[in-house]
């Protein structure tokens, strides 16, 4: 099975371009349903508090990102270890990675913008500089701040195409003690309005125990699926399931 495509935005400090990990095409177009925009939500903007989504997350991971970052996808979903630059991915119980929907978690360092940390106060630049990565792509939705769980992100969402159906991929990015933090849900169009809230969900329950504290509270014994002995802090346990294997999908086409 071959590695998926990229397709995102060009690298730039933030590396808010896409991993390739996608087999999507980006859309120059609107979607064959309308204009872009109509059919369902687009999700940007507004706030989700943590009440709101906190009963939906599932069991969380032993810690990634050397220990940074506490994370659990949404009830229902497992977890798997892709690889190429995906520090975790997301997908429903009952189907494999390589198919959608699905949530991939991409970490960088975001030390060339300057910014520790993204909040109320800065959020207005933080998507600013998203915009400019994303000047050259046509994006389904325009990049908006969005408050998820206390915690401030830039969102917006690109059309694709993957076996003659519309994708939707749907970002939600923020910056926590220097390390950027991109969360991408890959649904198709169809199924879109029915998952959106799953990526909601994740991000809701990130966690940062080096940041005054915060950790899953209480901790949940549960939270390792399998034994993380002998695994590095910096990568989850490996799935039992062969989730994680590179997709064996065609080449992405336009539109």
């Amino acid at each position: 099975m071959s590695r998926l495509d990229a397709i995102g935005c060009r690298a730039w400090p933030l590396r808010l371009g896409l991993v390739a990990t996608g087999v999507l095409a980006v859309v120059v177009g609107c979607s064959p349903g309308g204009p872009a925009g109509k059919g369902e939500a687009t999700g940007a903007g507004g706030s989700k508090s943590a009440g709101d989504l906190s009963d939906k997350i599932g069991d969380y991971l032993p810690p990634l990102d050397g220990g940074r970052l506490e994370i659990a996808p949404p009830k229902g979903w497992n977890w798997a270890n892709p690889g190429g630059g995906v520090l975790v991915a997301f997908k429903p119980q009952d189907i494999e990675l390589n198919k959608l929907p699905r949530i991939l978690l991409t970490v960088a360092d975001a030390g060339l913008l300057g910014m520790d940390d993204v909040t109320a106060e800065n959020v207005a630049a933080f998507v600013s500089h998203v915009s400019d990565a994303a000047a050259d792509k046509k994006l389904r939705a325009p990049v908006q701040a969005t408050t998820i769980a206390g915690r401030q992100f830039a969102t917006y969402q690109i059309l694709g195409k993957r076996r003659n159906q519309v994708v939707i991929q749907h970002f939600l990015a923020t910056i926590v003690e220097g390390r950027e933090y991109r969360l991408q849900l890959d649904a198709y169009q169809a199924d879109f309005a029915k998952v959106k809230s799953t990526i909601e969900v994740v991000a809701s329950s990130m966690k940062f125990p080096t940041k005054h504290g915060e950790s899953s509270d209480p901790p949940r014994e549960e939270a390792a699926p399998v034994a993380a002995k002998d695994v590095p802090q910096d990568q989850p346990a490996k799935p039992t399931e062969q989730a994680g294997d590179a997709p064996t999908d065609p080449p992405p086409e336009a539109l």
